[in-house]
């Protein structure tokens, strides 16, 4: 995948293996109430790589944050529907009538490792860091909609904010708390380096840090003070396993409990694991996809909607999504994936295959293909002809994305299209994209809890036209513009029913991005978790769904599992 993890929807980083996101709506997370739990024994687990830092405020990698789950508590956090609820918070916000005072209260029992009380010190030290412009971190904080945090008192904080912000739930209050003891004396623009990146001296989730082997493994033991009650294993051992066939085995094998990247494996690896009677095995979809984005500025050869919709009448999306995936993606026609409350099947626009229209809709836009099998049309910088050539710019070593280029290319042929897989190194892949020098390029994206598409659909985030932004395409809507502005400013008294109002707003959204094929979408990513048998209390939600498990989404649900037979 191809980005680091940030609170949006954003280009993925090579340094991940997944990105993530969750949020969600009523209750917090009390112990588990099943008989059957007990204390003791050893959760071993497969990390598949390891960690660049131990310090919360400049993780960005998904090991990173794998670790850290179990170290650090969140405010609010992510059920196994992807909803949002509270964690150290005590209840859901409330929020002020003019929808701009936001209050947050902290649950009173709350203790980090060493003794100490977390209080409203902690989360005011931890999110202006977060804010503070000079932090020097690969991860994504935006806390441009907050005008001031203030602490009401030990256990309240109030958020004061300079416009109505819908997503300020899933995208500012979900998330980990640090303890203000350790970060709040550091300077943030020298926080990577500090030695306190190699460790974590004081930790506030079900677990604390024992020992870090680089490259070999994280020995943790339970946090006797968490504040949701001990959790059931004694220790947790994360060991490094690079190699996805290895680790995958190591499950089978009994020799780890827990593999959250089992889909690494491939098919093969996952359909072993499920044939273990010892291996339980989750399937879903996530909230990643890999879309198909073309280059609409004026001169380019994907510059007329009529021409990106010729291409999609053209394609076979679940042939290319099967060939290229072996059954790891879903066909995707919107910007927003099955696993987001906002998914609405019925809003998207879906083209089929039709080789007749697109070609039709090819010569409405001006391109007439020749004798050589491709098309041409009259230059639009005014002289002699253009000819539709481009390149399909992909990851180079993304076997998936590389087949999926060339069956595209090759479908395309039919209606006078030209287009060559690029195969890139990600070192100098983006830096053409983030200039607008592209004709193509297949990437991986990754959905936030909140299906927000402002970074990426909005025109103010065209780039390189504007500073910062990821909405590389050139494409530019008012319309578009203007239902993005208002769904990010509906906010109604309960998490229910702003989502509920959203989702009229994005279904409009959705219906232009994929009827103007602002991006013609490939396939959302199905992803794989196993489990040893041995492990208790792992649910999953609709779809099979275990992501609430992945990257500090819900520390406090792997504090509920429990060896079986107390080893």
């Amino acid at each position: 995948m191809d980005g680091s993890i940030a609170k949006s929807k954003r280009w993925r980083v090579s340094t991940l293996a997944a990105t993530i996101a969750v949020l969600v709506a009523a209750c917090g997370n009390p112990a588990p109430s099943t008989s059957t739990a007990k204390n003791g024994g050893t959760l071993i687990w497969a990390l598949d790589s390891d960690v660049d830092t131990l310090n919360p405020f400049v993780m960005s990698t998904v090991p990173d944050y794998r670790v850290l789950s179990f170290l650090l508590p969140n405010l609010y956090s992510a059920d196994k529907n992807l909803n949002i609820i509270p964690d150290l918070a005590d209840g859901m916000p409330s929020v002020s009538s003019d929808s701009l005072v936001w209050t947050v209260k902290l649950k009173k029992n709350a203790k980090w490792s060493d003794g100490t009380a977390i209080t409203a010190d902690d989360v005011l030290a931890t999110q202006k860091i977060q804010a503070d412009p000079k932090l020097d971190t690969d991860y994504t904080y935006d806390w441009s909609k907050l005008k001031t945090i203030e602490k009401v008192d030990a256990n309240t904080v109030k958020y004061t904010l300079t416009e109505p912000f819908a997503p300020f739930l899933a995208l500012n209050l979900f998330g980990y708390v640090a303890p203000a003891s350790v970060y709040g004396k550091l300077d943030p623009a020298k926080i990577r380096n500090d030695p306190v990146s190699k460790t974590m001296p004081v930790s506030g989730g079900p677990y604390k840090l024992d020992k870090w082997t680089p490259g070999q493994e994280f020995d943790l033991s339970a946090n006797p003070n968490y504040y949701n009650g001990r959790p059931h294993y004694d220790k947790v051992i994360a060991k490094v396993i690079t190699d996805a066939t290895a680790a995958a085995n190591a499950l089978i094998n009994g020799d780890v409990a827990w593999h959250p990247s089992l889909g690494e494996a491939g098919a093969g690896g996952i359909s072993k694991a499920k044939q273990s009677s010892n291996v339980q095995v989750h399937t879903y979809q996530d909230l990643g996809y890999i879309d198909f984005r073309m280059n609409t500025r004026k001169g380019h050869i994907f510059d007329n909607v009529l021409t990106r919709q010729a291409l999609a009448y053209t394609l076979d999306k679940p042939s290319i999504v099967q060939a290229a995936t072996q059954g790891a993606g879903a066909p995707l026609w919107g910007d927003i994936v099955p696993a987001s409350w906002a998914y609405n099947a019925n809003a998207v626009v879906k083209y089929p295959v039709d080789v007749n229209k697109a070609k039709q809709l090819m010569q409405q836009a001006g391109w007439t293909i020749g004798s050589d099998g491709v098309a041409t049309r009259p230059n639009p910088s005014g002289s002699g002809t253009q000819r539709f050539v481009g390149k399909i710019r992909v990851r180079a070593g993304k076997p998936d994305r590389l087949k999926a280029a060339e069956i595209i290319a090759d479908q395309v042929k039919q209606i006078g299209m030209q287009l060559t897989p690029d195969p890139t190194d990600f070192k100098v892949f983006y830096k053409p994209i983030q200039q607008g020098q592209f004709d193509v390029f297949i990437a991986g994206f990754s959905l936030y809890l909140d299906p927000d598409d402002y970074t990426t659909a909005h025109s103010s985030q065209l780039q390189p036209e504007h500073h910062e932004g990821q909405n590389w395409t050139g494409y530019s809507n008012p319309e578009l513009d203007s239902l993005i502005d208002q769904e990010r400013k509906t906010v109604k008294s309960t998490d229910a029913e702003t989502k509920a109002a959203r989702k009229a707003i994005f279904d409009k959204i959705e219906k232009i991005i994929s009827g103007d094929v602002q991006t013609y979408m490939l396939w959302a990513d199905v992803s794989s978790m196993g489990w040893s048998t041995n492990v208790g209390n792992v649910s999953a939600g609709t779809g099979d769904n275990t992501i609430y498990y992945e990257s500090n989404n819900n520390p406090a649900k792997a504090a509920e599992w429990y060896s079986k037979n107390g080893k």
